[in-house]
């Protein structure tokens, strides 16, 4: 029979000790202990005991099946609270807007929004990306050159606010709170008109004057080195969704609201 124990007492001054089960079991180095590293308090051990209970031998644990089990007890207890607030979640928000919250963080964070011709050759540019360089300083020179994005400041922190949009009217029960939904394509849709006038005062903003037509023609070839790429389709796709839901629970308690408002002035008269 073979258990699990730990030693607590080494056999530097006499016979050492060792707890299995709650229970305490001296031992002795010669013919019991086998391993070349001494035993020492705390370390884990596998204990082999005869019939009559008496120690057969006592083997170290190593430090990596330790360090092992102690990772899967780790990434067990992980899932099972992940697991309670995912049900959590689903029993609170559903399925669906969780699913297209999580479409459009891919969209958003993942997947390229635009590509970009550059000197470099195509560079492609996820959506949180392009808010990094409408936040910098001469963004289209940066983007035509093909160097590292920029930190996303104030427009992440907007996006994140347009992100958490949708779930607004859980915590807020006003009827208004349901057009939160709205901000996440309304916040998309403003950042698209922000890159096309960012381009637009790159290339030296309203065409005029004798070069009027040479300025006119590198605006459009600046706009021709632009594409969309799969991150703004399903970001599109997503946000529609979104601000459909919001208008139609809008209107749905705007309407429940007009028709509860005679019934209550009919109680009270």
């Amino acid at each position: 029979m073979t258990k699990r124990g730990k030693v607590l007492r080494d056999t530097s001054a006499g016979p050492g000790l060792l707890a299995v089960d709650g229970n305490q079991h001296q031992f002795s180095l010669e013919g019991i202990w086998k391993s070349s590293e001494l035993p020492k308090p705390g370390m884990q051990v596998l204990v082999e005991f005869a019939p009559d209970l008496t120690i057969l031998s006592v083997i170290p644990i190593p430090e990596s099946q330790i360090a092992k089990e102690q990772a899967e007890a780790v990434m067990k207890a992980a899932r099972e609270k992940g697991g309670v607030v995912v049900s959590a979640a689903v029993a609170k928000f559903g399925w669906p807007l969780l699913i297209a919250t999580g479409l459009l963080i891919i969209g958003w964070f993942f997947l390229n929004a635009i590509s970009v011709q550059t000197l470099f050759g195509k560079v492609n540019y996820s959506f949180w990306q392009v808010l990094g360089f409408l936040n910098a300083e001469n963004a289209g020179e940066v983007v035509m050159q093909g160097r590292g994005g920029p930190g996303a400041g104030f427009y992440g922190f907007v996006a994140l606010v347009a992100l958490a949009g949708p779930f607004l009217h859980y915590f807020w029960k006003d009827k208004r709170a349901a057009l939160g939904g709205l901000l996440p394509l309304a916040f998309m849709l403003f950042v698209a008109v922000m890159v096309r006038s960012s381009i637009h005062n790159v290339t030296g903003g309203v065409a005029d004057g004798p070069l009027a037509e040479v300025q006119r023609q590198a605006q459009q070839e600046m706009m021709n080195a632009i594409s969309t790429g799969a991150g703004a389709y399903v970001s599109a796709i997503v946000g529609i969704y979104l601000a459909a839901v919001a208008a139609k629970r809008f209107l749905v308690a705007r309407s429940v609201d007009a028709e509860v408002t005679p019934m209550s002035k009919q109680a009270a008269a």
